[in-house]
This record gives structure tokens, C-alpha cells and sequence, in this order.
């Protein structure tokens, strides 16, 4: 776990939200060091939901996208950026509005490649979901360039609070 890590800041607050985490309803809960999990919740409205009144899949989908990522950006050094280069989600349960409980975990990490999994679970423990994914994790560029970790943290803070205002 790194304390300088973006992730820290935004969940303390010094820095906001995606947008996609807050139409998400995204709420850190804890990260279990000594497991490595991290558990997080969801707010999920009856804005996410499908014709049969379900959380859509693809929320589900970005539901745990959004658990498995901070499993790895809770560890980066300033500089660094994960992205999502493969997912697999499988659905188990229908997902009905309200707190969805999420957990994400790294499986392996070799080099530039990262493998993690997650689930969702409902308020009664039962999985509603299970996914895997790749991250590719390399340095933030721009035309490019490698841009220095400083920099970078300083950018990655303004384009989150730009996002945040806009």
C-alpha cells in the first residue's frame, strides 16, 4: 500500500470522484491489508436499471471494473496509470436497486500486467456477480512522453478536479 497513491487522496476527500464512480454510487468501505481485498459500495439507483426493473449488466460490469482497479491503484507511485485491456463478468443473481457491496483483489502481477478478480454481493452475502481482468500498467504519457511522476501527480489532480466541476 502506498500513501502517496492518487487513490488515498480521493478517498480522503483532497481529491473527487469520477464522474463514472459517482453515477455509480461508488463508496470506499476498507481495504483488508493482510488479504488484500478492497471493499467498496455502491448506491445503486433506479436510474441503472433495466427494463425488468434489474441493475443492467454492463453497470454490474463497470460496478466491478471499478473494485478490481483501486485492488491496484491503491499501490502506484505517482506517475503510473492501470488501464483495463480485458474483462470477463459472469452474472449470478439479478442485482435489484440499493447497496451493492463490491470486493476487488489482485491475482498476480507480473511486471507491466496485472491480473485481478472481484465480486458483487447483495445486502444478504449472495454473489450477484464475479469478474476477471488484465490491467496494463505503464507510465502516464502525453504525445508520447513519459512525463516525470511529479508532474504527473500534479495533472492527474487537476483533471480529476476539472472533471469534478464540470
Amino acid at each position: 500500500m502506498n500513501p502517496d497513491a492518487l487513490f488515498w487522496k480521493v478517498v480522503n476527500g483532497q481529491l473527487p470522484l469520477s464522474k463514472a464512480a459517482m453515477t455509480l454510487g461508488w463508496r470506499f468501505d476498507r481495504y483488508d491489508e493482510a488479504q488484500g481485498v478492497v471493499h467498496v459500495e455502491y448506491q445503486a439507483g433506479s436510474g441503472l436499471t433495466n427494463p425488468l426493473g434489474n441493475i443492467q449488466g454492463g453497470i454490474l460490469s463497470a460496478m466491478l471494473d471499478d473494485c478490481m482497479g483501486p485492488a491496484i491503484y491503491l499501490d502506484l507511485p505517482p506517475g503510473k496509470v492501470a488501464l483495463t485491456i480485458e474483462s470477463k463478468t459472469s452474472f449470478i443473481h439479478p442485482a435489484a436497486p440499493g447497496v451493492i457491496r463490491g470486493e476487488g483483489w489482485i491475482e498476480q502481477r507480473k511486471g507491466g500486467i496485472c491480473f485481478t478478480a472481484g465480486r458483487l454481493l447483495n445486502d444478504s452475502g449472495h454473489i450477484l456477480a464475479t469478474a476477471s481482468a488484465t490491467f496494463r500498467i505503464g507510465s502516464l504519457r502525453w504525445h508520447g512522453l513519459t512525463i516525470p511522476g511529479p508532474v504527473a501527480d500534479g495533472i492527474m489532480k487537476w483533471k480529476l478536479r476539472r472533471i469534478a466541476d464540470s
